[in-house]
């Protein structure tokens, strides 16, 4: 029950981020279509290791996929770091209420998964109309994988950054080089070393295999939900840390007594 009761608290915070709900409705495909009218639709040729070799696609395709992942995860990232970050001041008050932090914990990991997973079919399905994709169902683990990713380090900056400003330019910042970087026309091999450590690597790997081939990514799927559970881990971690110190005080504690202040019995006079 209050497990439920976190969740719901979670549910309505994100609920009431109306920008960041605008953004997930509008700017993905929005973005999606601006990308198919203006990008060139020239054969890329590109190193695709999660399908093991060179594939050929058209570049104007393989961009409107980088361009939703780019988009989506921003989405997830600044929706997850923006719950954490507003509601933070009621979780401390509710944990020093006794309101127990692992329930907490829970309801927003658990509201993470879910708001993932919706923009994960939502954005899959966008790309499914602009043109049929080769496997739909790893699709959309790709692209949960990523926002999973995103929405763990968003998280985490709730627990680390001072101001909203500082995490929003955190994520976008971080997502724009991410996408850049697992971009095929302006990266066709990939294969820079510590390329394949970053956020969006597997991830963008697995859905460029989901759309222009028949290859199941396999492994490549889990990479975005190591960065999750790290991420969320280390969010999770410093709050319990924080939070650590509160108890409930079972019994009133009343001032302390002091010569000025305490009560003295009236004095009589005797009169003779």
């Amino acid at each position: 029950m209050k497990c439920l009761t976190a969740l719901r608290f979670t549910v309505a915070a994100h609920l009431r981020n109306r920008l960041a709900l605008v953004l997930a409705i509008t700017f993905v495909p929005t973005w999606i279509l601006v990308v198919r009218a203006c990008a060139y639709g020239a054969t890329l040729h590109f190193h695709e290791h999660a399908a093991g070799g060179i594939i050929a696609a058209s570049n104007n395709r393989v961009t409107q996929v980088n361009s939703a992942l780019n988009a989506v995860t921003v989405i997830t990232g600044f929706m997850m770091f923006m719950e954490a970050f507003k509601s933070g001041p009621l979780d401390r008050r509710l944990v020093l209420a006794g309101f127990p932090r692992r329930y907490l914990m829970a309801g927003r990991v658990f509201a993470l998964v879910v708001v993932a997973a919706v923009l994960a079919v939502y954005t899959a399905g966008l790309l499914e109309l602009s043109w049929h994709q080769d496997q739909f169902g790893a699709l959309v683990l790709a692209i949960f994988a990523a926002n999973t990713a995103y929405g763990g380090i968003g998280l985490l900056l709730a627990t680390l950054l001072r101001g909203e400003l500082e995490g929003f330019f955190v994520i976008i910042m971080l997502s724009l080089m991410d996408a850049a970087l697992q971009n095929p026309g302006m990266n066709p091999l990939a294969n820079q070393w510590g390329l394949r450590y970053v956020p969006m690597y597997t991830a963008s790997q697995s859905a460029y295999a989901a759309s222009f081939t028949h290859v199941w990514p396999g492994s490549y799927l889990a990479g975005g939900l190591v960065w999750f559970i790290g991420c969320a881990a280390g969010g999770l971690l410093i709050f319990a840390l924080r939070t650590h110190s509160y108890r409930r005080s079972s019994t009133h504690v009343g001032p302390r007594q002091t010569p000025a202040n305490r009560r003295r019995d009236p004095v009589r006079l005797r009169v003779r």
